[in-house]
């Protein structure tokens, strides 16, 4: 049954009114308190571009919540660092002000390496960044990017958003195409019938081999909240998941009800989403079953 589902999120910015920027340790535990109510075991919070000093800040925090996280939280497993590495041309609702060059000299300007476990960049930007972060047992993932190649990427992250799609008429030139037909390659996508529309989904799901996608919210600070609006990257973000451009921010849904919208259309079976949302999640980390 659904409501059995254990759901381990790579991509989430935050919710219940928490932005994981600029969230507390206190703002943290009580998030965790929270999405383990909607099946999400673990999680690993997304951090979006921002300053340097801001996200140094965030870094702290979350490793102060890693410290002292209690039974009843879904577990922090580390830190996203959707930020900086971007390309500007696919810069989506982030603030390009803040971009840097994809160096290692630029990397070790963040602090706590040792809970970033996820890098989303631009790989056709790359100054070395890449075989760095691979060096530290980092995950690369390729997004907000106009990337030909793939051969040193261990994901795409949200899959179609923030890069070519389909529409394009070049777009088998692309990674978006590329990815989906590499087994060593895997693809986040969010399946919540807004970021991507159910044609490109049936299509997505199709290609794909299946042990290598996983499922994502990307769910905004104003998921699970009464909000009319935030401030997410420097914009105002409305209840739609949007800015006042129409420019998509994220989402405002759950996995668990992303989910729900995916058993509902038919598109996948229950055990197809559950690998999706569980199992290839622990495979791509490296993570044992058995602490889960």
């Amino acid at each position: 049954m659904i409501n059995d589902l254990k759901i381990i999120e790579t991509h989430i910015h935050g919710g219940f009114g928490i932005n994981f920027n600029n969230a507390s340790a206190d703002d943290l535990h009580f998030f965790a308190r929270n999405i383990i109510k909607k099946n999400v075991i673990a999680f690993i919070p997304t951090l979006a571009t921002d300053s340097i000093d801001n996200l140094n800040c965030a870094l702290n925090n979350i490793k102060q919540a890693m410290q002292n996280q209690k039974e009843d939280e879904a577990r922090i497993l580390g830190v996203h660092l959707e930020a900086c590495f971007l390309n500007p041309f696919k810069k989506g609702i982030h603030n390009e002000k803040y971009f840097l060059d994809l160096t290692a000299e630029n990397f070790d300007k963040f602090s706590h390496h040792d809970i970033i476990k996820i890098v989303t960049l631009a790989p056709e930007l790359d100054c070395g960044l890449v075989s760095y972060l691979k060096s530290k047992n980092i995950k690369v993932q390729a997004g907000h990017t106009m990337a030909l190649n793939i051969s040193d990427i261990d994901a795409t992250t949200h899959h179609f958003n923030a890069m070519p799609k389909p529409s394009f008429e070049n777009f088998k030139d692309y990674i978006s195409y590329k990815a989906l037909n590499n087994n060593g390659v895997y693809c986040e996508i969010i399946a919540d019938f807004i970021h991507n529309d159910i044609e490109t989904l049936k299509m997505f799901f199709n290609k794909k081999n299946k042990d290598k996608i996983i499922l994502i919210s990307d769910a905004l600070p104003i998921a699970c909240s009464n909000l009319d609006k935030i401030d997410f990257c420097g914009k105002t973000i409305f209840n739609n998941g949007k800015d006042a451009n129409g420019v998509l921010g994220g989402s405002i849904l759950t996995l668990y009800e992303i989910a729900h919208k995916l058993l509902e259309s038919n598109i996948l079976t229950l055990d197809e989403i559950k690998k999706m949302l569980f199992e290839n999640q622990l495979n791509y980390l490296g993570l044992n079953p058995s602490d889960f």
